[in-house]
């Protein structure tokens, strides 16, 4: 490795040994495939490129490369999207000796929002697929907290990988909350590290580890080719029902963003077990029968392969790839509440409406209907609430969730020859008996 004024670059393409290369692009990318490097993940090389010189030198991880040296001096992009991508663009040449050796596939990590990650990683994965490799970018949704400029840089840079990547992962930082609630700051970000390797890792697994029936990177191939939407998840289980216990946390761990395999057309699963503890034949019934139920039907590619690890004595550790989804769905923006003044504006101007009310009052008479025009204008205002605006995005997610409500309350036959009323319990009144006055004060 050569030192040029802090111009890192990595060592001899005869280094590389794996078709498989993981780049971590920016700070959140690096600091991804140092855990990688610490985990010693074994079947691919990991490198690094960022445009902060001191970065590189601090991070592990024996192949480097800095990014647009004339560019940003080693100083790095500041949180500036377009200044990553620049430097991505001037670094072309050394970014293609990155991939020569043999790669058949390359993993991108990054963390979405900032300015190297954000704008080298989409031109990383360009000069990827331009030479046929398959590109699977593995990123982040930054944090809620972090504010709105970075959410909405985020999103741009995530959609820029989905026009330049077979498959983009996404994995949202809030999710992380919602299992480690009581993370701090610092530990906050190393989880997000976590998930990113072990999604890298639940794929480099698939390839790398030798099996009795052998899951090649064709089958991978096959999975994640122009998948788009895609999900990616590890998990193992122990003891009685130790498969179901493995597949059913593998598919509804909130780490991915991916949870909801339905309608998935592709699957790949790998199985790992040691010899005293093989698969039974029941155990991958449970596994085969829990996917395709989750599914809701059988997909048109379902490949299973298995392995042996001793290390896991009696666990059983599985992967789990999902792809081919009938409908892409976008990924949720983070929400970010920022205070209502308005609604404060909205209650004084209420107090207000009401006190010229009552002034007009004791001079002349107010009509009711003017009263209630009044108070129905000042109602709609109070009670306004920005988060029922409709957006047209969630429809995917609304309507799938109105399906799936309505088929796990499906009435049976014998439901449908009662009448509506009836199942309902709604109450019935005898017209007859209901006084006339009250019939003109409330019509039916």
């Amino acid at each position: 490795m050569a030192f040029f004024e802090h111009n890192i670059e990595i060592p001899n393409e005869n280094t590389f040994k794996s078709i498989i290369k993981v780049i971590g692009v920016g700070g959140g990318g690096s600091n991804a495939v140092k855990h990688m490097h610490l985990m010693e993940i074994k079947g691919a090389d990991l490198i690094i490129c960022n445009t902060d010189a001191q970065a590189l030198a601090s991070n592990p991880v024996k192949n480097k490369l800095q990014l647009g040296t004339e560019l940003t001096k080693g100083l790095g992009a500041g949180t500036d999207p377009e200044q990553g991508r620049q430097a991505a663009i001037e670094s072309k040449d050394k970014i293609e000796e990155l991939l020569l050796g043999g790669t058949e596939m390359l993993f991108i990590t990054a963390g979405m929002g900032g300015g190297t990650g954000t704008g080298a990683a989409p031109e990383i994965a360009k000069i990827a697929k331009a030479k046929g490799i398959l590109t699977v970018a593995v990123v982040t949704a930054p944090y809620s907290w972090e504010g709105t400029d970075k959410i909405n840089s985020a999103y741009q840079g995530i959609a820029e990988l989905k026009t330049t990547c077979d498959t983009v992962l996404v994995v949202l930082n809030d999710n992380l909350l919602e299992v480690y609630k009581n993370l701090k700051r610092r530990e906050a970000f190393a989880k997000a590290d976590d998930v990113l390797a072990n999604a890298v890792k639940s794929v480099v697994d698939v390839i790398a580890k030798p099996g009795e029936v052998n899951t090649d990177f064709m089958d991978v191939k096959k999975v994640l080719t122009d998948a788009g939407q895609a999900m990616m998840s590890s998990a193992g289980g122990k003891g009685d029902e130790r498969a179901l216990k493995a597949i059913s946390s593998a598919l509804q761990s909130p780490l991915l963003n991916s949870q909801d395999i339905a309608g998935a057309k592709r699957i790949l699963v790998t199985v790992a077990t040691s010899e005293d503890y093989d698969l039974e034949m029941t155990e991958q019934i449970v596994i085969t029968d829990y996917i395709t139920k989750q599914i809701g039907q059988a997909p048109a590619m379902f490949k299973l392969g298995f392995s042996v690890d001793e290390k896991l004595g009696d666990e059983l550790y599985l992967t789990v790839i999902a792809a081919g989804f009938e409908s892409n769905e976008e990924i949720p923006i983070p929400v970010i509440i920022p205070p209502d003044d308005k609604k404060n504006k909205k209650e004084t101007k209420t107090e207000e409406v009401v006190t010229e009310v009552t002034k007009t009052e004791s001079k002349e008479e107010v009509t009711e209907a003017e009263v209630i025009e009044i108070v129905s204008e000042v109602t709609e205002e109070k009670f306004f609430d920005p988060s029922l605006i409709y957006k047209p995005e969630d429809d995917s997610l609304r309507l799938r969730k109105m399906i799936d409500a309505f088929c796990q309350r499906m009435p049976q036959e014998s439901d449908l020859e009662a009448p509506a009323y009836a199942r309902y319990k709604v109450p019935l009144v005898d017209i007859s008996k209901i006084p006339a006055e009250d019939l003109i004060e409330n019509p039916l």
